[in-house]
């Protein structure tokens, strides 16, 4: 849908994960990429949104594909709070070689999930966050350009009398960017898709997404 947790809604989960005990992943595939604020100066604000703020029960994904155009090396980072990777939990042992987490992620989890990455890719993106961060990389000007076809997308769907499904962000237009939502008056996802596949133009419908609009489609950039 495009629509990115606010503040308000990433504290609620945050006080709610200190509340219980329990562990939060954050995908953050799209990192930096709500054009409608400039995320990407690395220790100047305003800063990515995230859980992390607010508490210390995070799993952050973080991948390279989108943001960095680095989708051909299949690497990204995992970013686990001090605390959470140092944490013992009794009942790891019962699976893996140690209690402490951090240890029974990498090595009981990440590691035999993973095909790996070689050598080099990790140190071109190891140079890649180094670029960035020394303020030489400005990498969100080059995948801005998603955002732009993005809006140029909507207005041609919009001029032809169909709708945005998911336009609001908390009150704020969504920002444009990889994907958005479309529907047609009269039609549910799986018929409009059905119609467009005869027009070469393929999406997918929001119920296999696990949205509770049947109506709309998403439509990638």
């Amino acid at each position: 849908s495009w629509i990115c947790f606010s503040e308000k809604e990433l504290k609620i989960i945050g006080e709610l994960a200190n509340k219980y005990d329990v562990i939060v992943v954050e995908d953050l595939a799209y990192i930096c990429m709500d054009f409608r604020k400039d995320y990407s100066k690395p220790g100047e604000p305003p800063f990515q949104p995230t859980v992390a703020k607010y508490t210390d029960n995070y799993l952050l994904l973080i991948s390279s594909s989108k943001v960095f155009s680095y989708a051909g090396q299949r690497i990204g980072m995992m970013v686990v709070s001090d605390k959470l990777f140092n944490r013992k939990y009794p009942d790891l042992k019962r699976y893996y070689a140690s209690d402490q987490f951090g240890h029974s992620m990498i090595y009981g989890a990440l590691y035999a999930l993973s095909a790996g990455v070689c050598h080099s890719s990790q140190w071109g993106l190891a140079a890649i966050l180094k670029e960035a961060n020394d303020g030489n990389y400005h990498f969100i000007e080059e995948v801005k350009e998603y955002g732009e076809k993005a809006r140029i997308m909507k207005e041609m769907f919009l001029k032809n009398g169909f709708t945005i499904v998911y336009d609001k962000d908390e009150g704020e237009p969504i920002a444009d960017g990889f994907y958005f939502t479309i529907a047609y008056p009269g039609f549910l996802g799986n018929e409009l898709l059905e119609e467009l596949l005869y027009y070469g133009i393929s999406a997918i419908t929001l119920d296999i997404t696990g949205s509770d609009r049947h109506e709309g489609l998403r439509a990638g950039i």
